[in-house]
C-alpha cells in the first residue's frame, strides 16, 4: 500500500485547488452569461429594425442609432449573431436575417453592433475575478494553516506528548483527558484510554508472576546450593563427587540467573534503587579481582595502576560489582586465554569532556561489529558463542543497569584479538 502524504499538506492543497477551481468556473459562467446577453439584446434590435423596415418607419441606408450598422446583402444565408475582434481594438457583433417579401424581398439585412464597451467592460470583469481568485486563495492558504496547526497540527503534538511521556510504570495512571481535545481525536484517545488500562493489567500481572516466581525459587536454589556444597567438602566416590560438583555449579548458575531476571524486572518497572556514592575505579577493579580470582586463578589478570590517580566515578557500589562479575564471567566463558582489568581515562579531542573506563579484555574471537548492538538484547546471542552454554542476558543486565549509573557499555576490538568491554563513567 501506497503511503500516505501528510494529511495538513493534503487538506491545505485540496482547499486551495477547491477554492481556484470555484473561480475558474465563476469565471466561465460570467463569460457565457455576458455573451448570451449581448445575444438577446442584439437581437432585440435586430427584430425592431427588420419591424421598423417593414413598416417603412426606416430606409435602407438612415440608421439613427449610435454603434449600429446595417446593410443589405442581395444573396446569402441568415446568420445568428457572431462576436468579430477587428485588428484595431473594437468587437463587433454581427448577424443576418432575411427580410420578407413585405418588406422589400428575400433581401439579407446584415446588422453589425458594436460592442467593444460591453467586450472591455466584460474583460475588467475577468481580470477582476482573476485577482479576486488570487487573493482568495492566498487568504484560503494562509487562514487554512492557521486553522490545521491550531485545530489539527498543535493537538497531535500535545497528544503525541502526552503518549511519550508514558513508561510502563505509569501506564493506567494518567489517562489522556478526552474532553480537551477536538471531537475527532476523542475516540482516539478513548481507545488508547482503555488500551492503557489493558496494558497496565496485564503489566501488573507480568510484574508479580516475574517477582514471585524469581523469589520462590530463591530458596530451594540456596537450599541445593547449600547442600551440594557441604556434602562436597566430604569424602565420596570419583563418580558421586563429580555429580555433586555439578549440581552445585547448576545451582549457582540458576541463583545468578534468578538475580539477573529480578535485576531486569526493577529495571522495567522503574523499581531499581541506586545508591550512587563516589567510587576509586581502580579499587573497584582490584575488589572483583580479588572475588572472583579463585575462579580462574592462572587465567584473571589485573593491570598496572595508571599514573598518575585517576579521578573518582559515581556508581552504585553493589551495581558495579554486579556488571564487572558479569563482564568478566563473559569474558572466562568465551575465551580460552587471560582475562585482563584495567583502568583507563578518555579524553575527548573536541571539548573538555572525558571519562574513567574500566576494561575488560579477553584473546577470545571477539564480537563482530555487525553484533555488537544486537548482542546488548536479551536473550540475544552471538555467533561466536557457539558451543558455549549461556542465558544471553549477562550483557543486557551489564547495559540497563550501567544506563541507570549514567555510565555507557562499549564493544571494542582488544589489540592482537579478541573482546575489549569497556565500562565509561563521564567525570
Amino acid at each position: 500500500m501506497r503511503p500516505l502524504p501528510s494529511l495538513r499538506l493534503w487538506l491545505l492543497s485540496t482547499s486551495v485547488l477547491t477554492v481556484i477551481a470555484g473561480y475558474t468556473l465563476l469565471l466561465v459562467l460570467n463569460g457565457s452569461i455576458n455573451a448570451q446577453q449581448r445575444q438577446r439584446q442584439h437581437q432585440r434590435l435586430v427584430q425592431a429594425l427588420v419591424f421598423r423596415r417593414s413598416e417603412g418607419s426606416l430606409g435602407p441606408d438612415a440608421l439613427p442609432l449610435v454603434g449600429l450598422e446595417s446593410s443589405l446583402l442581395p444573396e446569402g444565408d441568415e446568420q445568428k449573431p457572431v462576436l468579430d475582434l477587428l485588428n484595431d481594438g473594437t468587437a463587433w457583433l454581427v448577424s443576418r436575417v432575411r427580410l420578407s417579401e413585405a418588406a422589400g424581398g428575400s433581401q439579407l439585412l446584415e446588422v453589425r453592433q458594436d460592442v467593444s464597451d460591453s467586450f472591455a467592460q466584460e474583460r475588467l470583469s475577468q481580470m477582476l475575478l482573476i485577482a479576486a481568485a488570487g487573493l482568495s486563495t492566498l487568504l484560503t492558504a494562509v487562514l487554512l494553516r492557521l486553522v490545521l496547526w491550531r485545530g489539527l497540527v498543535r493537538p497531535l503534538k500535545d497528544l503525541s506528548a502526552e503518549l511519550d511521556a508514558l513508561s510502563a510504570d505509569s501506564l493506567g495512571d494518567h489517562p489522556l483527558a478526552v474532553e480537551q481535545l477536538a471531537i475527532e481525536l476523542q475516540p482516539i484517545a478513548e481507545a488508547f484510554n482503555n488500551l492503557q488500562q489493558r496494558l497496565a493489567a496485564a503489566w501488573q500481572r507480568e510484574r508479580r508472576f516475574v517477582d514471585g516466581v524469581a523469589h520462590e525459587l530463591r530458596t530451594p536454589i540456596t537450599l541445593i546450593s547449600g547442600r551440594s556444597q557441604r556434602l562436597l567438602r566430604q569424602a565420596h566416590s570419583d563418580v558421586l563427587h563429580q555429580s555433586l560438583q555439578q549440581i552445585h555449579s547448576e545451582a549457582c548458575r540458576m541463583a545468578e540467573l534468578i538475580s539477573v531476571l529480578l535485576e531486569l524486572a526493577r529495571s522495567d518497572s522503574g523499581r531499581l534503587q541506586l545508591s550512587i556514592e563516589a567510587l576509586d575505579g581502580e579499587q573497584q577493579l582490584l575488589e572483583a579481582f580479588e572475588r572472583l580470582r579463585p575462579t580462574a586463578p592462572e587465567r584473571l589478570r589485573l593491570g598496572p595502576p595508571p599514573e598518575p590517580s585517576l579521578p573518582a566515578i559515581h556508581a552504585d557500589r553493589e551495581r558495579l560489582q554486579q556488571c564487572l562479575a558479569a563482564l568478566i564471567d563473559n569474558a572466562l566463558r568465551y575465551s580460552q586465554g587471560p582475562v585482563l582489568l584495567r583502568c583507563s581515562e578518555r579524553r575527548s579531542p573536541t571539548d573538555h569532556h572525558h571519562a574513567v573506563v574500566l576494561h575488560v579484555s579477553d584473546s577470545g574471537p571477539g564480537i563482530p561489529v555487525a553484533e555488537r548492538a544486537h548482542v546488548l538484547e536479551r536473550f540475544a546471542r552471538g555467533s561466536s558463542s557457539a558451543g558455549t552454554r549461556g542465558s544471553g542476558i549477562g550483557l543486557a543486565m551489564v547495559q540497563e543497569l550501567s544506563q541507570a549509573m549514567g555510565a555507557e557499555l562499549r564493544i571494542a576490538d582488544q589489540g592482537g584479538g579478541g573482546a575489549d568491554l569497556q565500562l565509561c563513567f563521564p567525570v
